[in-house]
């Protein structure tokens, strides 16, 4: 009976230990786990670098040709970044030298909503426009408020510097951990723990392999569904605004009533009823199907109970927040490791 209580207790802890380092622990650390990853992604390649004729007569050091890897990626990510950047703000150019014209069509479309509330709720259009239009004004002076420009600014940059810090030190951690890889291994594999901890992280990685399998395949429905559906209510492009309304569920917190739900308002307050119904409809139908096949698919591939996949989302939105969707089965997964590892039963 003391040892049953002990199993308890030990798993107990062991979930505990989980949560908390996975939610305080993991933040502080990713920078090194993320050099870690980029270490043992670019060491099979560096080993066959240094092992090819060119690199046995230049005496190419595995780690020289991973650093130079890893070098090379870091340079072409900043330059897809950049990239980005400078195309965005083409876009905003644009948009700033259309300005006139963005201007009297969204005005059009808030008389046009502002009549469709007139023939639901019989408010004036007159003055629903003018309410919306004190709105906006208000909400531009707040914005322009002496010291909540600056607040935003600071705290972006902020952001920025904390980025470019944590990417810096994930490089250079990289980059050491490559140089370091075979001593590292060598003094861990004599320890007994670190042995336990390998199979677990297989097993985990296995196990994450298969997760994501099954999200693919719900996302995939979830695409088809929405694309189905835009064009069954005569949404010109509807298959591809179907699929990227479909991605957006995997997005944490936001999903595909991002845009259906607003969609949905709009057109009702066209006075296109079809349309807004539909697309209440359609998020309904979305967040029914993930509902559905998320935990039969994801307890499928991992042979567990779809009740406690569910239930490890459930938590992990509310343990983690929007990243619980993934971080409450990676936690899940990992104590299962843990317990399958250390042979451990709960009852």
């Amino acid at each position: 009976m003391k040892e049953k209580y002990k199993v308890r207790i030990a798993i107990a802890g062991a979930a505990v230990g989980i949560i908390l380092g996975i939610k305080y622990l993991f933040p502080v650390l990713l920078p090194f786990f993320i050099g870690w990853i980029l270490a043992e992604a670019v060491n099979p390649a560096a080993e066959r670098i240094a092992g090819t004729r060119a690199g046995r007569k230049l005496h190419l050091r595995k780690s020289t040709a991973g650093t130079a890897l890893i070098l090379l990626f870091t340079v072409l990510f900043i330059w897809a970044v950049l990239w980005g950047m400078q195309n965005i703000s083409e876009k905003l150019g644009d948009c700033i030298q259309h300005y006139p014209e963005i201007r009297r069509e969204a005005m059009a479309m808030i008389e046009r909503c502002c009549t469709g509330v007139e023939h639901v709720t019989g408010i004036p259009a007159k003055e629903s426009t003018a309410y919306v239009y004190r709105q906006i004004s208000n909400a531009g002076e707040y914005l322009l408020e002496e010291g909540k420009g600056m607040d935003t600014a600071v705290a972006s940059v902020k952001w920025c510097v904390v980025a470019a810090g944590a990417g810096i030190i994930g490089v250079v951690s990289g980059i050491l951990f490559l140089q370091e890889r075979e001593k590292i291994l060598g003094w861990l594999e004599g320890k007994k723990s670190f042995q336990k901890g390998k199979r677990v992280m297989q097993g985990l990685w296995k196990d994450l392999k298969e997760y994501l399998k099954a999200q693919v395949k719900i996302l995939s429905v979830i695409c088809g569904v929405c694309a189905g559906g835009l064009w069954i209510l005569g949404i010109k492009g509807a298959v591809g605004y179907g699929i990227l309304i479909g991605l957006l569920d995997a997005l944490p917190v936001l999903g595909t009533g991002t845009f259906l739900i607003p969609a949905g308002i709009f057109f009702l307050l066209r006075g296109e009823t079809w349309q807004g119904a539909g697309m209440f409809l359609l998020y309904l139908v979305t967040a029914c199907i993930r509902q559905f096949l998320e935990p039969r698919l994801v307890g499928k591939q991992l042979g567990i109970s779809p009740l406690l996949v569910l239930l490890s989302v459930y938590l992990g939105f509310f343990l983690y927040g929007g990243w619980g969707f993934l971080l409450g089965p990676l936690s899940a997964l990992l104590l299962y490791g843990i317990v399958k590892e250390c042979k451990l039963k709960f009852f």
